[in-house]
């Protein structure tokens, strides 16, 4: 009896030990190079406190009544707004000199337009190279984990197999259950390895960690620029107006791609220095980054109504 099941039993629980040290393994952010932050700017925005927006909304709105809200608002972010009303002024002289004024402030107002525009690029680019960072991680670990599945059920199959024949070609009731029941145990073990879904995992830190400003949302930014993040943290840039972007994608994060209430863990690894991921969770932060991304890029139709208002003055 020993002869016959007791090699296979063994070779059974010593393939389930090997499985079960590989679950969990940490690969370091060495082994795949990722320790560097490539998505990072390779200089820093430049920040101009004479063109900094204003953050006093209602003294701004009443001093440009005859401006729409609007237009006023994202004019105060891109440090056109004084520009647009001494535009107004050169427009009503005929003159030759108040002419060139005009064509000298339009150049002036379209060179920082230009900026604010390329300033929503690189915010874009830098997040886009974040998400992509995150989904080819995840789909590296994915690839690990699904390696690690195939063969777990395969040595599932063949202690099932091994086990039908053990079961038969013993004959005795006591080693044939006791066959039985080690092989079922053993069968069982790995079908609930394949269901586990910790597999392996990755340390990422964040230096620069593009979602930390909009989770905590301090006054200042050390990741945005001031034009991008005055319009995320203005209410009336939003469509209901009640609530700013910055807020609005908080929410939708905890409401579609974080598991409600968010523990200390979870806020230190997608908003803080990072940590240990698992592929579901790059996979959350690769939406979270996207999300945020596309919100950036919608910054564009804002610069397209206020040049529409500056057509619109001839």
């Amino acid at each position: 009896m020993k002869t016959i099941y007791f090699p296979w039993l063994l070779a059974g629980l010593l393939l389930g030990a090997l499985q079960a040290c590989k679950t969990g393994r940490v690969i370091s952010g060495a082994a795949v190079n990722i320790t560097n932050n490539y998505c990072a700017p390779a200089a820093a925005y430049s920040n101009d406190p004479a063109k900094a927006p204003l953050k006093n909304t209602d003294s701004l709105l009443s001093a440009n009544k005859d401006m729409p809200v609007h237009e006023v608002l994202i004019a105060n972010a891109s440090g056109t707004l004084e520009l647009i009303q001494q535009l107004k002024t050169a427009i009503a002289d005929t003159t030759v000199a108040g002419f060139m004024r005009k064509t000298d402030i339009r150049t002036q107002i379209h060179h920082r337009l230009l900026l604010a525009t390329m300033e929503i690029a690189g915010v874009a680019a830098e997040l886009d190279c974040e998400g992509e960072r995150a989904d080819q991680l995840a789909r590296y670990l994915d690839n690990f984990n699904s390696k690690r599945n195939t063969r777990l059920t395969v040595a599932s199959i063949i202690v099932a197999a091994i086990t039908t024949i053990a079961t038969v070609a013993i004959k005795d009731d006591g080693p044939q259950n006791a066959a039985a029941i080690s092989g079922g145990l053993l069968s069982a073990g790995l079908g609930a390895m394949t269901i586990n879904a910790a597999g392996q995992k990755i340390k990422l830190l964040h230096e620069r960690n593009v979602l930390r400003d909009l989770w905590y949302t301090p006054d200042t930014s050390a990741i945005y620029p001031p034009f991008t993040w005055y319009v995320l943290n203005e209410k009336h840039f939003s469509n209901s107006g009640q609530s700013s972007l910055a807020a609005n994608i908080k929410q939708r994060w905890e409401k579609f791609d974080l598991d409600l209430p968010v523990g200390a863990a979870d806020e230190k690894l997608f908003f803080g220095g990072g940590g240990i991921y698992k592929s579901d969770d790059l996979h959350k932060r690769a939406a979270m980054v996207n999300e945020l991304q596309s919100t950036i890029r919608s910054i564009n139709q804002d610069l397209q109504r206020l040049l529409q208002y500056l057509g619109s003055l001839e």
